[in-house]
C-alpha cells in the first residue's frame, strides 16, 4: 500500500475525531453545569468521576510525551481542588510539552515528504552514475524552497559535527593558517608561518607572492569576448569525492582564466560554513561540495588559486577571501574583482545581478542568495542559481576588460587600478573574533550595537544589557549557533528594558522562546539578577558609549589633504567668542589650517555655520542661572540710593519708551489746588491787569506779597510730585505689593445700583453620572498562549 495514501486517510480520521470531540465539549460547556450539579446529586457525582479520570489520563499522556527528553512533565494533582484551576496553574508546562510534540511532528513530516534528507549517504550513493540519477529524482521531489530565516532548531543535521577538524569557538589564540604545503611559493612555508606584531598575529602566507603578481599581457589588450553557451548545454560536474577533486584540479591547470564563487551559511554556525564552491572555465562548470568531512583536502586547489599565470575572476571577493582561508586553507594570487572594475567604469550599480542583466540579459533569482545551502541534494533551482554565478562571469570579464582598456590613457590605466584594488582584497587575513565584555569592542560586541540605537538605558538596564549580551555570545559559542538563534537583537533590548526576575515575566518578554533559552532559563535569570544588583553602582551609558562622529570629523586631515586637487583653499581659524558652545556642541569648534578642495561642499557649509553662529558658552545648569540673577539683583542700588539727576545716556542702551516724549497727564491726574488759592490767584491776576491798565499804583505792595508766596508754594509742590512720579516710573515694578488682577474689585459694577438679579445655579457636570446604566461584568482573563497553542 502507498504510504502517502495511508497517511492521508489516517490524517482525515484523526481530524474528524478531533472535530467531533471539540463540538461535543463546546456544547456541554454552553449549558448551565452548576445548576444541574445542584439539582441532581447523581449528575454531580458522575461529573466528578469523569473529571478525575480525565486529569489522570492527561497526566499519563504528558509523562509519555516527555519520555526521553529533558522536559519535566507537569503534575495535575487533586490537592488544589477544582480541575480547571489545576490546569491553569500548570498551563505553561502543558504548553512546553505540546510545543515539543509539534516540533517533532514537523521535523518528521519534512523528512517523510522528502524536504530534508540524511547527510551521510551510503557507499553506493557515492558512485557517479547512481548519484546523478538519485540527485535528479530528489530535486524533482524538493519543490519547497528552504530558507535560513528559521531561527529555531536546525531541521538539517549539523555537518560540522562530522568534520575531521571540529570547530572550536572557544579558542581565542591567533588564527594559524591551515596550510600544510605552499605551492607557487616565493617565501618558504616555514618563514611564512611566524608570529608578528603586538598583539601577535600570523600574516598572510602569500603576502609577497600577491604583491609581486602581475596580470598577463592579454588583460591589457582589447579582444572579442568569448561567446558562452547556455547553462543547459554546458557540462556541469558535481564534485563530492577526493578523486573528483584531483581530476578537477588537473583540468583547471590547463586554463588561463577561471571564475570562482562561494555560497555561505552563518545561521546555524557561530563562525559560518562555506557550503558550496562554484568554479567555471570557458567550457565547463564544477560545483564542489565543501561540507564533506575531508573538506581540508581541497587545499590541492592552491596549485591553481596561487598560480599567477592563471587569472582568478571573482565578484565582490571581500568575504570570499576570508572564508576560503578560514575553512579550506585556500589563498588567491592573481585576482581580478569585477566589482572594482564596475567601480572604475562608474556604473550606477555594481552588483553581479546588474552585470548579468547588462551583458548577458540573464535575470538571476536572488531569493536563493539566502537559501540554506547545507541542503543535500540541492534542488534544481538552487543548482541553476549556483552555476549562473560563475558560468557567465568570464564573459562579463571580457566585456569589462575591453571597456577598461578603451577608457584608459598612458598616465592612468584602469586595468592597473583594478589590479591594485584586487591585491588589497587578496591580502586580507582571517582573525578570530575575541569577545570584549568590558569595553564591548570588536566584531559582535555590544559597543557598536549601542551607538547605532537611540535607546536610553539606566545604570541597571545598561548593566543587564552588557551581561545578557555576553551570555548570548557564550551560549552561541558553546552550541555552535548564530547569536540570532539564541534570541534576536530586539529581544536583547526588551530584556534590558524590562529586567525580569521571574520565569513568567521572562517567558512573556522573550516570547517566542527558543529551545536554547528554554533549556537555560534558570541560568539567564541569575545573570539578570546579578547584573541588576551590580548596575546600581555601575557606570552610566553616556560615560562609556560616545556618540558617533560626523562624516566630516571622521575624515583625517591628512586624507583630506591627500585627496585635494591642485586648486585648494584653506579654512582660517576665525575669531569667535568661545572655543565651544554647549548648545551647538562641536559645530563651532575652531579648525586648524586644513587644505580642502574647492568643491568640498561639506567643508564650505561647516565654515559658514561656524562663522555665522559665534555663540558664547551657555550655563550648564539652571542653578547657575539663578545664582547669576541673584548676584546681579543684589548689586543693583535701591531706588532711594539712585541719583536724582539724569545721567548721560548717549552711550547707554535705551528703549523707545524711555526716549519718547512724555505724554500730558489727564485732567484727573493734575494736582488739585484749593479754591482759596485759585481765587487769590485770579484776584491777583485781575489786580495786576487793573494796575497795568490804570497805571495808577493804587494797590499797595503789601496786598501782593501773600499771593506771590502762595504761587511759589504751589509750584514747589507740583515740581516735587513730578519728580516722585519720574522716580516711580524708573524704579522696577514690584509684583509683591501689586493688587491682584484675578480677584480685583469691580468698582464700576459696585457703584451701579440696579435692580436685583436672581443668582444662577452653578453647572455640575457630574450631577447625572450616577443615573447611567451599569457596565458589563468583567470578563475572565485569558492565559497567554492558550488560544494559539494548537494553531499551525
Amino acid at each position: 500500500m502507498d504510504t502517502s495514501a495511508e497517511f492521508s486517510s489516517f490524517n482525515e480520521n484523526v481530524r474528524a475525531a478531533l472535530v467531533q470531540t471539540t463540538r461535543t465539549v463546546t456544547h456541554i460547556s454552553s449549558e448551565d453545569i452548576d445548576f444541574h450539579c445542584n439539582s441532581n446529586p447523581e449528575f454531580a457525582e458522575s461529573l466528578e468521576e469523569e473529571r478525575v479520570r480525565l486529569l489522570s489520563l492527561t497526566s499519563s499522556l504528558l509523562r509519555v510525551a516527555t519520555a526521553g527528553t529533558d522536559i519535566k512533565p507537569p503534575v495535575l494533582s487533586e490537592t488544589d481542588g477544582g480541575g480547571e484551576d489545576v490546569v491553569e496553574e500548570n498551563w505553561r508546562g502543558v504548553v512546553d510539552v505540546i510545543d515539543n510534540l509539534l516540533e517533532k511532528a514537523d521535523a518528521c513530516l519534512d523528512e517523510f515528504t522528502g524536504i530534508i534528507k540524511k547527510l551521510s549517504p551510503s557507499a553506493a550513493d557515492t558512485a557517479a552514475a547512481a548519484g546523478q540519477s538519485r540527485r535528479g529524482d530528489a530535486r524533482q521531489e524538493n519543490a519547497a524552497f528552504p530558507s535560513i530565516y528559521s531561527y529555531g532548531p536546525s531541521k538539517i543535521p549539523k555537518p560540522q559535527l562530522l568534520f575531521h577538524r571540529a570547530p572550536d569557538n572557544t579558542d581565542v589564540s591567533p588564527f594559524r593558517p591551515l596550510l600544510t604545503s605552499k605551492p607557487n611559493a616565493i617565501v618558504p612555508l616555514e618563514k611564512s608561518l611566524r608570529l608578528k606584531g603586538k598583539p601577535a598575529f600570523y600574516p598572510n602566507p602569500y603576502e609577497k607572492e600577491i604583491r609581486k603578481a602581475k596580470y598577463d599581457k592579454s588583460a591589457y589588450v582589447v579582444a572579442p569576448p568569448t561567446e558562452f553557451g547556455p547553462a543547459e548545454t554546458t557540462q556541469a560536474v558535481w564534485v563530492d569525492t577526493p578523486e573528483a577533486v584531483a581530476e578537477m584540479v588537473s583540468e583547471l591547470k590547463q586554463a588561463k582564466e577561471v571564475a570562482v564563487d562561494l555560497e555561505h551559511h552563518d545561521v546555524h554556525s557561530y563562525h559560518g560554513l562555506v557550503s558550496l564552491m562554484q568554479i567555471s572555465t570557458r567550457n565547463k562548470d564544477w560545483v564542489v561540495d565543501t561540507l564533506k568531512p575531508w573538506r581540508e583536502d581541497l587545499q590541492r586547489l592552491n596549485e591553481v588559486f596561487t598560480d599567477p599565470k592563471i587569472l582568478k575572476v571573482f565578484h565582490g571577493s571581500t568575504m570570499d577571501i576570508i572564508w576560503l582561508q578560514r575553512d579550506l586553507g585556500l589563498y588567491v594570487v592573481g585576482l581580478f574583482d569585477t566589482y572594482h572594475a564596475a567601480v572604475a567604469l562608474g556604473y550606477p550599480k555594481r552588483s553581479l545581478k546588474f552585470l548579468l542583466e547588462k551583458f548577458v540579459k540573464y535575470e538571476a533569482d536572488k531569493k536563493y542568495q539566502m537559501a540554506d545551502w547545507r541542503l543535500r541534494p540541492l534542488t534544481e533551482e538552487m543548482l541553476k542559481y549556483a552555476r549562473a554565478d560563475t558560468h557567465y562571469l568570464l564573459y562579463i570579464y571580457d566585456c569589462l576588460r575591453n571597456e577598461l582598456v578603451e577608457k584608459s590613457d598612458p598616465e592612468n590605466s584602469l586595468v592597473d587600478y583594478v589590479l591594485e584594488q584586487s591585491k588589497t582584497e587578496a591580502l586580507q587575513r582571517f582573525d578570530r573574533p575575541v569577545y570584549d565584555g568590558v569595553h564591548g569592542q570588536g566584531a559582535g560586541g555590544w559597543y557598536d550595537l549601542l551607538t547605532r540605537t537611540s535607546s536610553l538605558l539606566s545604570k541597571e538596564q545598561f548593566a543587564v544589557f552588557k551581561a545578557v549580551h555576553q551570555w548570548r555570545d557564550q551560549v552561541a559559542r558553546e552550541e555552535d549557533e548564530g547569536v540570532q538563534c539564541v534570541f534576536p537583537k530586539h529581544a536583547l533590548f526588551k530584556l534590558a528594558m524590562a529586567m525580569p526576575v521571574d520565569k513568567h515575566t521572562l517567558f512573556r518578554t522573550l516570547s517566542p522562546v527558543t529551545l536554547l533559552v528554554k533549556n537555560r532559563i534558570s541560568e539567564l535569570l541569575e545573570v539578570i539578577k546579578s547584573a541588576k544588583l551590580a548596575g546600581a553602582t555601575g557606570p552610566e551609558v553616556r560615560d562609556v558609549v560616545k556618540p558617533r562622529k560626523s562624516a566630516f570629523e571622521a575624515v583625517p586631515a591628512a586624507q583630506i589633504a591627500s585627496t585635494a586637487s591642485k586648486t585648494t583653499r584653506t579654512i582660517p581659524a576665525g575669531d569667535v567668542r568661545a572655543d565651544s558652545s554647549q548648545f551647538w556642541g562641536s559645530a563651532l569648534e575652531q579648525l586648524e589650517v586644513v587644505a580642502v578642495p574647492g568643491d568640498f561642499k561639506v567643508a564650505a557649509s561647516f565654515e559658514a555655520l561656524r562663522l555665522s553662529l559665534p555663540i558664547p558658552p551657555m550655563p550648564a545648569t539652571i542653578s547657575e542661572v539663578q545664582e547669576k540673577l541673584a548676584h546681579e539683583k543684589a548689586s543693583e542700588p535701591s531706588p532711594a540710593q539712585r541719583p536724582s539727576t539724569k545721567p548721560d545716556t548717549t552711550s547707554e542702551i535705551f528703549t523707545i519708551k524711555q526716549a519718547a516724549p512724555r505724554q500730558k497727564r489727564k485732567l484727573s491726574e493734575q494736582p488739585e489746588v484749593s479754591d482759596a488759592t485759585s481765587s487769590s490767584g485770579d484776584s491777583s491776576n485781575s489786580s495786576d491787569s487793573s494796575s497795568e491798565a490804570s497805571s495808577s499804583g493804587s494797590e499797595s505792595s503789601e496786598d501782593e506779597k501773600p499771593a506771590k508766596k502762595q504761587r511759589k508754594t504751589t509750584k514747589k509742590k507740583n515740581a516735587s510730585k513730578q519728580k516722585q512720579a519720574e522716580a516711580e516710573e524708573s524704579a522696577p515694578f514690584d509684583y509683591s505689593t501689586a493688587q491682584s488682577v484675578l480677584h480685583a474689585r469691580n468698582t464700576a459694577a459696585e457703584s451701579y445700583a440696579g435692580p436685583p438679579q436672581k443668582q444662577r445655579k452653578q453647572f455640575n457636570p457630574y450631577a447625572k453620572a450616577l443615573n447611567a446604566p451599569s457596565g458589563m461584568r468583567r470578563a475572565k482573563k485569558e492565559i497567554s498562549g492558550r488560544t494559539f497553542t494548537f494553531s499551525k
